[in-house]
């Protein structure tokens, strides 16, 4: 049984707020699913915050004996949300090394400026946004003319934009810390506020706020020797704020996990040249990459496929661990096969109506024991050329 040691530091990107976010209902409920793609028996960090227990869900049918990715077992080494300095002592105080990339190395390519270089290194910025978007140092922001150059880079871009704008954390998660509205409307103080605020979180990134179609993301895992495994793609479904709700997907009786969207091709493609390039940088460890989809000048939509990468587990990693789990109970239910395809849909906090199942539909329900709104996994099969 494995005794491997777990650090859930969720959100670790804000500092030390995280221990603060890690009480909230919504992540205690990430952290139980994160938990169960390891193999049983593992170890919990002390004095770090975390759920009570979570049964294994029923509905996953019998406990397994090993983690659902080969490169999570192992019973001598310690996994976190985030590596960062923080989550190393807590390792080294467990008696465990912490696996994956150095935090230095991590904090490196886990900057939202990382991914804007990538993306404009090798060509992957959509053309209407290569002088749209602005990667600001903490310095930059506490400069006495930084509100007039934010203000004279948004009225530079181009009409159909319509002034809006984000100015994003470069160390952050789901949409916390970021600063936003329209150039029409801008209030001095706020933004002077925001400015020191970014500051202090390692500086910002200034973008345009677009008409977003989808939402979308590829999970991937680079080993120590360098190998890159691309573990699936995925469509995500997310709050006008950016807020994470879901995931959604196909698979088939391979395993193989892509997102419905017209764009995985070129979403797959971009995600492994920023893997390539974060393993160029010294990473190695669980990775995601998040796109979008977006209306143009011309009412087109087009795709921006990178946006981030996120040099560590991801929601998404913890949605491909449950349908993994998942699979080899409702497959044989469902009729997968060949030719066939199972859509998934992973709902962090599921709605109150019962979901329902049917001789082509399955809903799981992954119910934390302690009282908190559960999760939902519904699998549904599709014809493969449907």
């Amino acid at each position: 049984m494995s005794q491997r040691l777990l650090i859930p530091n969720v959100a670790a990107e804000e500092g030390s707020a995280w221990r603060g976010l890690g009480r909230r209902s919504a992540v205690q409920r990430l952290v139980g699913l994160w938990r169960l793609l390891f193999a049983p028996g593992h170890r919990l960090a002390p004095d770090v915050p975390h759920p009570a227990a979570l049964e294994w869900p029923a509905d996953l049918g019998a406990p397994p004996e090993a983690a659902v990715f080969p490169w999570l077992d192992g019973d001598d080494g310690g996994s976190a949300w985030l590596n960062t300095e923080e989550a190393a002592a807590i390792a080294s105080g467990g008696g465990v090394a912490l696996e994956g990339a150095a935090p230095e190395c991590v904090a490196r390519v886990h900057d939202k400026a990382f991914a804007h270089r990538v993306a404009s290194d090798a060509g992957l910025l959509p053309p209407a946004l290569r002088d749209a978007i602005h990667v600001f140092e903490p310095g930059a922001l506490l400069a006495g003319d930084a509100e007039a150059e934010i203000r004279a880079r948004i009225a530079g871009w181009p009409e159909w934009m319509g002034g809006r704008f984000a100015l994003k954390p470069r160390f952050g998660s789901s949409g916390r810390g970021r600063f936003g509205g329209t150039l029409a409307d801008l209030d001095p103080d706020a933004l002077g506020s925001a400015l020191t605020r970014l500051a202090g979180r390692g500086g910002a990134v200034l973008e345009p706020w677009l008409d977003r179609g989808e939402d979308l993301s590829v999970q991937l895992r680079i080993s120590p020797d360098g190998e890159i495994l691309l573990l699936g793609s995925l469509a995500q479904r997310v709050s006008e704020s950016g807020v994470y709700r879901g995931h959604r997907g196909v698979v088939d009786a391979r395993g193989r996990v892509r997102s419905d969207s017209p764009w995985d091709g070129p979403l797959r493609e971009a995600a492994l040249e920023v893997a390539l390039r974060a393993r160029d940088e010294g990473f190695h460890g669980p990775c995601g990459v998040d796109a979008f989809s977006f209306r143009g000048d011309d009412g087109a939509m087009q795709l921006r496929p990178v946006v981030e990468h996120n040099a560590r587990f991801t929601t998404g990693t913890v949605a491909l661990g449950l349908v993994r789990r998942a699979l080899a109970r409702v497959g044989p239910r469902l009729g997968l096969a060949p030719g066939t395809l199972l859509a998934f849909d992973f709902e962090l906090e599921a709605s109150d109506a019962p979901g329902r199942s049917g001789p082509d539909t399955e809903v799981l329900t992954l119910a934390p024991t302690h009282g908190a709104a559960g999760s939902r996994l519904s699998f549904t099969r599709v014809e493969a050329g449907a």
